[in-house]
């Protein structure tokens, strides 16, 4: 396994552990990270906790599975799927949402850069629609 392939693993894999600490022990106090259906910057580790901790709250028994990690260089993708129950509020850029109780699965993808042990940039990419419609916040 790769240096790279290893510090994404970890970042990811934290949230099954929820140990939030693990994950941010590998972003850079630099990172540049953009979580992209929300047009939302997420600068450095504190960041990282903050969305963590935003996610939990909304999905206390969420789990991401890794499917795909692919590296070149210091460039990887991560393929992952999140599942989780809505039992708490879920805070997002339209608002927060009170729980609904139902069961979301998403299909998410990274693209992470990683230097000296470092998650230095990166990008997630999902569906931010499909959550909705999946807890029945709305149709289209």
């Amino acid at each position: 396994m790769t240096e790279t392939e290893r510090v994404v693993r970890i970042f990811h894999e934290s949230w099954d552990m929820k140990d939030p600490d693990r994950g941010a022990a590998v972003i850079d106090d630099n990172c540049k990270f953009e979580d992209v259906a929300r047009d939302e910057a997420q600068p450095g580790p504190e960041a990282y906790k903050h969305d963590y901790y935003r996610w939990r709250k909304a999905f206390p028994d969420g789990e991401c599975k890794i499917v795909n990690v692919i590296t070149q260089g210091d460039w990887a993708v991560v393929e992952f799927i999140n599942r989780g129950t809505h039992t708490g509020p879920l805070k997002t850029s339209q608002g927060t949402f009170a729980p609904t109780g139902r069961k979301v699965k998403v299909r998410y993808c990274s693209v992470m850069r990683v230097t000296d042990g470092k998650v230095v940039e990166g990008r997630d990419y999902y569906d931010s629609a499909g959550i909705l419609r999946q807890l029945g916040l709305t149709t289209t």
